[in-house]
């Protein structure tokens, strides 16, 4: 054994440890709150075909699009990135979403910074975030976000404006095996011009598991505190050849969403289409394109 390494293995032993008692008071909480009673209701826009083809599973997924589902997986990407994404969900254009996001691995960690829009001229919502990812130990990682957000209602409100914060972990419980946790507003901002409207308390528990270097399975709930049933999702991706991707998944509450997709990764660059279907609503197509500077 070379000098000094069986001190750093045990030091590597205490901190994961550490890391891991962590997690298990952080899931216990996501469970409880799972029975909370409901309230007034909102969403929390999330980018990336990649997760979207998947059900929706992204809390515990590592890429640049972690800026919008769990910026602790930042901690673990170390690429200088770009990402764009749009959506068009059931069809119609004023339900537009579109974002951009990049990465800067530094010595402190992975910055990212975000900009997402959705709506149309008469009324829009837009957010702007700047993050920070650091892995703590080759296993675990914790992520910190801060947001601009705001609301334009044309006609009546004008535009509103306020600061939220969203925070996650990620952590390998065992080997290939993930586990991904997220809370979005925890603080409980307000719109303070819009009769003090709740912007929504969302939190999300995920466990994924890769079977080898073809096959990844996860799943995930999510919890509006505002809302009374959890969301449930599950999702596959399977490498079909060294580029391409096959992915499906589907979310479940009141009422099932179907979705499927497809990637394909050319040296730095990548492709992400998906589609879900809302059994009331209809069809929702996602592109996203991602370029890795190496």
């Amino acid at each position: 054994m070379i000098p000094g390494t069986e001190h750093s293995a045990h030091s590597d032993a205490i901190i994961f440890r550490s890391c891991i008692r962590l997690c298990i008071p952080l899931s216990i909480l996501l469970l409880t709150v799972l029975t909370l009673p409901a309230g007034a209701s909102n969403d929390n826009f999330k980018a990336g075909a990649r997760a979207a083809a998947t059900g929706g599973v992204g809390v515990i997924q590592p890429d640049l699009w972690s800026l919008w589902h769990n910026q602790a997986g930042l901690g673990f990407y170390t690429f200088t990135a770009v990402g764009i994404h749009h959506e068009n969900r059931y069809l119609v254009p004023e339900f537009a979403f579109s974002s951009i996001g990049i990465t800067l691995p530094t010595s402190s960690g992975t910055f990212g910074i975000s900009w997402s829009h959705f709506g149309y001229p008469r009324y829009h919502e837009n957010k702007i975030g700047l993050a920070l990812g650091k892995s703590f130990h080759q296993r675990f990682a914790a992520g910190l976000q801060i947001n601009y957000l705001s609301v334009f209602i044309d006609d009546e409100l004008g535009r509103s404006g306020t600061v939220a914060i969203e925070a996650g972990i990620m952590a390998e419980l065992l080997e290939n095996l993930w586990l991904g946790f997220h809370v979005y507003n925890p603080t409980a901002s307000r719109h303070r011009k819009l009769d003090r409207e709740l912007i929504p308390v969302i939190m999300r528990l995920g466990l994924g598991y890769q079977f080898d270097d073809r096959l990844f399975l996860g799943m995930e709930t999510e919890k509006d505190l505002n809302i009374g049933k959890p969301l449930y999702r599950a999702g596959i991706e399977y490498r079909l050849i060294d580029y391409i991707y096959v992915r499906t998944g589907l979310s479940v509450q009141e009422y099932v969403q179907h979705s499927f997709g497809l990637g394909f990764s050319m040296q730095n660059f990548q492709a992400d289409l998906a589609f879900s279907f809302q059994q009331i609503l209809g069809y929702t197509p996602y592109l996203s394109l991602r370029y890795v500077f190496k």
